[in-house]
């Protein structure tokens, strides 16, 4: 029995609750589960995708009551957008609510002028095209899927590597000025800040939609073109202390690595820029 076969009874319960809902148009499974890397600490995460006017928090309360865990329903969480939270079993579930009108005009807008974010670029992409559908009676979440799967949008491929490459050295000097200061606390925001760049860029580059911020050294087994020894290295940086004179160092290696099949497999001339 896989992970799915397992939620599939919880999954039919969470339907027949959310799918009656005003506004509720389409609903899919992500995270973890439904890329097949979950564990014993992994969540449910489903992806609600509504028309105005979605029912209100209490209304999805009411709903969602009878099926949750006592004490476990909160409603009207804000966190990466609107999300409800529950457990269902002893199973954390997390409802996360997507305007599927917005997210259509993003899509059209990936292959027009092209997306240009600083980390997690084709994060919402992601949930489109790899979510498993599992309530789509319009078939409007399906055709932005087959649209997304047909081939990444080569606008947002030339904006992101175009604009976001230079930033790699960038932050690397950051990273160096701070630890000069000896403000630790901003070399660990400078290096967080790198590691958003460099994936995004990594994802793009190999023409990836990005699977956000969790397990990522995972999902770039997917990515062709990485920089040698790709995962050694990343978690010899991970493990490096804040003030390791080191650190900016394997960070640039890393940079000046992805950047050169940016430029030669990427087809990107390379622009350098220090602040």
């Amino acid at each position: 029995m896989t992970a799915l076969d397992a939620h599939e009874p919880t999954l039919a319960r969470l339907l027949v609750a959310l799918t009656p809902l005003r506004g509720v148009e389409a609903i899919s499974l992500g995270g973890s589960t439904q890329a097949g890397l979950a564990d014993d600490d992994s969540d449910l995460d489903l992806h609600v995708w509504w028309l105005p006017s979605l029912v209100s928090a209490d209304e999805r309360a009411i709903a969602l009551s009878p099926l949750a865990d006592v004490g476990s329903l909160r409603v009207a969480i804000q966190s990466w957008g609107l999300e409800d939270h529950l457990s269902i079993g002893g199973t954390p579930i997390e409802l996360i609510y997507f305007r599927l009108d917005e997210v259509q005009t993003g899509v059209a807008h990936a292959y027009g002028e092209g997306l240009d974010g600083e980390s997690f670029t084709t994060a919402l992409l992601y949930s489109v095209a790899q979510g498993q559908p599992l309530y789509d009676p319009t078939g409007a979440l399906q055709e932005m899927r087959e649209r997304l799967n047909g081939g990444f949008p080569e606008a947002t491929f030339q904006a992101v590597l175009e604009r976001r490459s230079p930033l790699l050295h960038v932050t690397i000097n950051q990273v160096r000025r701070a630890q000069r200061r000896q403000d630790l606390l901003s070399v660990q925001q400078k290096r967080a800040t790198f590691q958003g760049i460099f994936f995004n860029l990594l994802f793009t580059l190999n023409r990836c939609y990005h699977p956000g911020e969790k397990r990522l050294l995972t999902h770039s087994q997917r990515c062709l073109l990485c920089p040698s020894q790709f995962e050694e290295r990343w978690v010899a940086s991970a493990r490096m202390a804040a003030d390791d004179p080191a650190l900016p160092n394997i960070l640039e290696e890393l940079a000046d690595d992805l950047l050169h099949l940016i430029s030669e497999e990427g087809g990107i001339p390379v622009r350098q820029e220090v602040w």
